[in-house]
């Protein structure tokens, strides 16, 4: 089988868990790189023998599938080129940084030619949270009534860094906290209200907020909770479920690895501790399998531009009612 070509735009630090998680999977190869300067891409174009293209028009040619790892308000021109010519996109989350940005960009995945289109969202293939996912499919929770999300941690940003610099300024709420927000739609369905307080602690960085909680209320009736901070010198990471006829948490140290999983109800109560290759394994290679298989024509579950704007949605909900 020929290896498919990808292309690369935006070759910062994303673009190296994206190369590792490709040559896990095999079957492709790094064709060609777009990024704002040669000297940028330098890295990646020596690494992969890619070449470097100075505008997305000019990349068209070399590619079979393009990832598009812009910060996020830089996404709506390269989506825009790259549906034009029918190129199957792989976007990094969140969608965008604003609303507005994020229904721009539906409209033009939705009305351009039909391209295959997946969000990255790769916590969906975090081996643990599939498993979660099947005790809810069991049924032997009951009727869910609560759901709580916690993922805390330290995340000290260099001078620099995209997130806080005032062109692209991004916190946690619509980034990182997007991770957890597609989780929760992934496990329970739609999310149909959300509010909640961010904290915004560094002053010199007006709109950057760097800790948040929320609770959310789904389609279904279920309510939730949700904490995510970048300021915690403690790191943790949970998902607890409150049903009728049972609980079941998800719990692990850092903000990435889930160690545990527990599940108690009226018969009995059980726990299972996931191997380190399951409980450390982030996800990227499986959505990097997957994006492979989609590319090439096929219908693998995946997170879809839908899911992209009703993430940003909801976080811009959590951003609009705090005080």
């Amino acid at each position: 089988m020929t290896d498919i070509r990808i292309g690369i735009v935006g070759a910062g630090g994303i673009a190296k868990k994206h190369l590792e998680a490709l040559r896990t999977v095999g079957g492709a190869r790094i064709s060609a790189v777009v990024d704002r300067s040669a000297e940028h891409a330098a890295w990646l174009t020596d690494e992969t023998g890619a070449r470097y293209c100075a505008g997305v028009d000019d990349l068209i040619e070399h590619v079979d599938a393009v990832m598009v790892l812009t910060p996020p308000r830089a996404r709506i021109d390269p989506i825009s080129a790259l549906i034009a010519a029918g190129v199957p996109i792989f976007c990094e989350k969140p969608l965008a940084a604003t609303v507005d940005d994020a229904e721009r960009i539906a409209e033009i995945v939705e009305s351009g030619p039909r391209a295959p289109f997946m969000m990255g969202f790769m916590r969906r293939w975090h081996p643990p949270h599939a498993a979660l996912r099947e005790v809810l499919a069991s049924g032997e929770l009951g009727t869910l009534v609560q759901v709580v999300r916690q993922r805390i941690g330290r995340i000290d940003l260099p001078e620099g860094n995209w997130r806080r610099s005032p062109g692209q300024l991004c916190g946690v709420t619509m980034e990182s906290a997007s991770h957890d927000i597609d989780l929760l739609r992934w496990l329970h369905g739609d999310i149909v209200a959300a509010s909640g307080e961010v904290v915004q602690s560094r002053p010199e960085l007006p709109g950057f907020d760097e800790t948040m909680a929320a609770t959310v209320r789904f389609a279904s009736g279920l309510t939730g909770s949700l904490q995510v901070s970048w300021q915690s010198r403690l790191a943790r990471n949970a998902i607890g479920i409150i049903g009728t006829e049972g609980a079941a948490i998800l719990e692990g140290p850092g903000l990435w690895s889930s160690r545990t999983l527990t599940v108690a109800t009226a018969e009995e109560e059980r726990s299972h501790e996931f191997p380190a290759h399951e409980r450390d394994d982030d996800g990227y290679v499986g959505q990097a399998r997957a994006f492979l298989e989609l590319a090439r024509g096929g219908e693998p579950e995946h997170p879809s531009i839908a899911d992209g704007l009703a993430t940003v949605r909801v976080s811009q909900a959590i951003l609009d009612s705090s005080h």
